[in-house]
């Protein structure tokens, strides 16, 4: 499966059940399409392929074979601690799980493996934040731009109020909330506690934020600070 908006070619289906060690051979020696040059993705590309309108998979299974995979390991490791690494789960979460939770390890969840390949040179981006200079930072890889400093630590998603306090603090009037795909876009596996460039977002706390994402069949969480986006303009 290509995807378009990424341009990364996937592997439909996946390993089965695998070691995060044998997972790495797996990727390495696929030959799949008359392509040999498959490999582990990243956190942030395996978060990518995730569909939140479904549930168990979190994926579209009319492109992605249905498995038992319960988690998917990605090529990146928990920076202070190797021994856990970032995997995408069945239910569209992700976040570092020891390596010997898997069955093959000695553990009980099933962890695959989904191979992926570059079909054409991935941009790089040389310098990831901009700074506006008014509590405000633009992601250059995603052209949006975000709040500088969390809101508040808001127990509930009511009816937005917390949201609504700082919209007109900016200078812009179409604040909103931020998908999961792009909240965990700032995600950096580089850091830990938080894993969040705090150069850019001074006092960003480890605990969690708000989406605009619900996920079907689970209640909304409580106790979680507001972290705000918006689009990227000239002012």
């Amino acid at each position: 499966m290509t995807d378009n908006v990424t341009g990364l070619m996937w592997q439909q289906g996946d390993s089965g059940e695998l070691t995060c060690e044998s997972a790495l051979v797996y990727c390495d020696t696929l030959g799949l399409a008359h392509h040999t040059d498959w490999r582990m993705p990243t956190s942030h590309e395996l978060f990518s392929i995730l569909n939140h309108d479904r549930l168990n998979p979190a994926l579209d299974t009319t492109c992605f074979t249905k498995t038992t995979a319960e988690y998917w390991w990605s090529s990146d490791r928990r920076v202070e601690d190797t021994t856990r690494i970032w995997v995408v789960n069945a239910g569209g979460g992700i976040g570092p799980h020891p390596r010997n939770e898997t069955i093959s390890a000695g553990g009980s969840k099933r962890f695959h493996v989904r191979a992926v390949r570059d079909v054409t040179t991935p941009a790089m981006v040389t310098v990831h934040f901009q700074d506006n200079g008014d509590s405000t930072v633009t992601d250059l890889s995603t052209g949006l731009m975000w709040q500088k400093v969390q809101t508040c630590g808001c127990h509930d998603m009511g009816t937005g109020a917390c949201v609504l306090r700082v919209c007109g603090d900016r200078g812009y009037a179409d604040w909103r909330l931020p998908t999961i795909k792009e909240l965990q876009s700032l995600n950096d596996e580089h850091l830990a506690s938080p894993s969040v460039d705090r150069s850019f977002f001074p006092g960003f706390s480890s605990g969690k934020s708000w989406s605009s994402t619900s996920q079907s069949m689970l209640p909304p969480g409580r106790g979680i600070s507001i972290f705000i986006t918006g689009s990227q303009r000239t002012m």
